[in-house]
């Protein structure tokens, strides 16, 4: 079912009370200017959402970001919130996107629910990915980040909190749809019966939290088209396992479940945070997936050294063509096997890095500096890399700055 948002706002805007003559408005923005450079010109260092990576040639586009929101609070109940970014997306252009558009109607201190456009809490950070003050990182981890490239949900979601004995929980139950726009009709990617529950629990330095997505995708991947229905046709024919491939790369009506569990502990001098997740699904195209990242970081007054390990395995059970070995139609695997090996994300990153917090000035509410290193290594296939050409070894290093500010 496509979630109809617009009547659904609509429906909600129609409820509000009426507005008292003075309505609370609050302004708040955030930005960061960076610059990445590896020390190879023969693959790029990919980025969520983008088609163009970080390479020998440097480049301000894929970390920099700017965001403005807005919030309007009509009374203690109702409120809606707008937040603008300017970030690079799927076309390669850094341009404005309506990153949040949402009505919040918070009845009781501790339940509140959202409709609009919302970030879908699919890891610990999803929140706070685009703002570079509140992460640790110049980037997070690509390893589990990069597993879900869709983040903006266009539904609603529920956040109920309360102490259950020393523990302070927070359950967001969320459903809706998405669409994934690489400027071109036929590479959209559309997600549909979106839904998903994120749990999370904090104690003294503790924070624990869990998450479960499934997602449908709506699109079939235009280059495809053609096997896809070679496959089907073989299939009646008789072929084993032409139906099983065919189908799984096939992205229309392909099935993703993506599960999340992280813990973070900071008790104001250190902070350590991990992270696992897993993508389920039986597709060719965005294969199975098993990744972890490990952070640790020490504040020394102003300054905080930081390392990141980070590791993304595809399942084993998802390595190859359906079609049997010796089969008469065995040449028909070429293409699940070639979709297959392109679709290797294996690698592995070690991250050191160091943040430095600048003191508050101007109009700046904060403002933090980081320089990181990163070592990348592609384990079977070209990783995580993107627009990748021959002779790439399948590893590289990689240097970042950034300058985040909010204000």
């Amino acid at each position: 079912m496509r979630f109809r948002i617009s009547t659904i706002a609509l429906a909600v805007a129609a409820s509000l009370p009426a507005l008292a003559s003075a309505v609370d408005f609050s302004y708040s923005g955030f930005s960061t200017a960076a610059y990445a450079q590896s020390d190879t010109d023969l693959a790029q260092v990919g980025y969520i959402g983008q088609p163009d990576g970080i390479d020998s040639d440097g480049t301000f586009t894929t970390d920099s970001k700017l965001g403005v929101q807005v919030t309007a609070k009509f009374n203690d109940q109702f409120s809606a919130t707008v937040q603008g970014v300017a970030y690079a997306d799927l076309t390669a252009d850094w341009e404005p996107h309506l990153d949040w558009a949402y009505v919040r109607y918070q009845p009781t201190s501790n339940l509140s629910a959202r409709v609009g456009y919302l970030r879908a809490p699919t890891f610990m950070y999803s929140d706070s990915v685009f703002i570079g003050y509140a992460n640790s990182w110049v980037r997070p981890p690509m390893e589990v980040y990069g597993l879900s490239p869709a983040y903006q949900l266009r539904g609603v979601d529920l956040s109920w909190r309360n102490n259950l004995g020393p523990v302070a929980v927070t359950v967001q139950p969320y459903y809706g749809d998405s669409k994934l726009d690489a400027g071109d009709p036929a590479m959209e990617i559309e997600v549909s019966e979106w839904a998903g529950m994120a749990v999370t629990g904090e104690v003294g330095s503790f924070m624990f939290r869990a998450g479960y997505a499934s997602i449908e995708l709506g699109t079939t991947t235009e280059q495809l088209v053609g096997p896809i229905t070679t496959l089907r046709s073989m299939a009646a024919l008789g072929c084993t396992g032409c139906a099983v491939d065919a189908n799984a790369l096939d992205l229309d009506g392909t099935k993703i479940k993506n599960i999340n569990v992280g813990v973070q502990y900071d008790n104001g001098t250190s902070i350590a945070i991990a992270e696992v997740a897993q993508r389920d699904t039986d597709s060719y195209v965005t294969v199975a997936m098993n990744s972890a990242y490990v952070t640790y970081g020490h504040r020394f007054g102003s300054f905080m050294p930081y390392g990141t390990i980070a590791a993304a395995r595809r399942d084993d059970s998802n390595m190859s063509s359906a079609i049997p070995a010796g089969s008469p139609f065995s040449p028909l695997a070429a293409v699940a096997n070639s979709t297959l090996a392109g679709g290797n994300d294996d690698q592995d990153s070690y991250t050191l890095g160091v943040r430095y917090e600048v003191p508050s000035f101007s109009v700046l509410k904060g403002a933090i500096v980081k320089l990181q290193y990163d070592h990348i290594e592609a384990k079977e296939g070209n990783g995580m890399f993107i627009n990748v050409q021959p002779g790439f070894d399948g590893d590289t290093d990689m240097i970042s700055a950034s300058f985040d500010f909010i204000f």
